[in-house]
């Protein structure tokens, strides 16, 4: 994990308290829609990795917090977005 990797990683860690973000979580962190998000999924494209949980059509989805980090350094700035005040 590089640096940018590690801060994004860091502040996600400190704002959602845990190491894997539901799907709206997700959207909020990445700075989408959950419906954009959800049909990012359908798609399978441009998302971070996910893990489905469960067999079913309606399997739980988690994006680790290490994968929004590596997502976020690769698509969005440093300045505004995500870190904007």
């Amino acid at each position: 994990m590089n640096s940018i990797e590690n801060l994004y990683f860091e502040q996600l860690k400190e704002m959602f308290g845990k190491l894997t973000l539901n799907r709206k979580e997700t959207a909020q962190a990445i700075g989408i829609s959950l419906s954009q998000l959800d049909k990012l999924l359908r798609a399978g494209v441009g998302l971070p990795d996910y893990k489905r949980i469960g067999r079913s059509a309606k399997a739980r989805i988690v994006f680790p917090i290490a994968s929004v980090a590596k997502y976020l350094a690769a698509t969005a700035p440093i300045q505004g977005g995500f870190f904007e005040e």
